[in-house]
């Protein structure tokens, strides 16, 4: 599989909510979904996996920060991992695919589709994907891949393009 067709992994990108035993976070695939740990730690005790009982404590477990790695963190609590020969310390993540497993959708963000906008604004001003990538200083290639969604566009690429391509401005509006 191509790396254009592989779905995105789940990534945290902000905790919105901390409740006791409870997370609420935005995830990089745009929804906002809810962690329920009871179940979790009805799990974790069955495994016997002492070193997530910590995070039984209401105040260790409101500590929660979100890694480098974009996943749920506590600096506070060390975990050994064994590598070969080696242990190591390391600050308590949990996996990002177990927690987006265990977790339940609350919301789903609207998806701004920025390539249909894109399309119909090229074909309202009667140029080709060729015209405007020759225009702004892109390549055919990338027009089409964000009129199709395939690639995420900044906006300051997304106004070079408009203006230098199409002769157009961008407005955007925040409502």
């Amino acid at each position: 599989m191509s790396n254009a067709h592989k779905p995105r992994l789940p990534w945290i990108a902000k905790l919105l909510a901390i409740e006791p035993f409870n997370i609420t976070a935005l995830w990089t695939t745009s929804e906002i979904r809810q962690i329920a740990f009871a179940p979790l730690f009805d799990q974790w005790k069955q495994e016997n996996d002492v070193q997530l009982f910590p995070l039984f404590d209401a105040d260790t477990f409101s500590q929660v920060t979100i890694s480098q790695s974009n996943t749920l963190s506590w600096p506070t609590i060390t975990v050994q991992i064994r590598l070969a020969k080696r242990v190591i310390e390391e600050p308590l993540e949990l996996d990002p695919d177990e927690l987006y497993r265990n977790s339940t959708l609350a919301q789903k963000t609207q998806r701004l589709d920025v390539g249909n906008l894109l399309r119909e604004a090229r074909e309202a001003a009667g140029l080709s994907q060729t015209e405007v990538a020759a225009k702004s200083g892109t390549s055919r290639n990338y027009i089409s891949r964000i009129e199709n969604g395939k690639s995420d566009i900044q906006l300051e690429t997304l106004n070079k393009i408009v203006q230098l391509g199409m002769g157009k401005q961008v407005h955007l509006d925040i409502a």
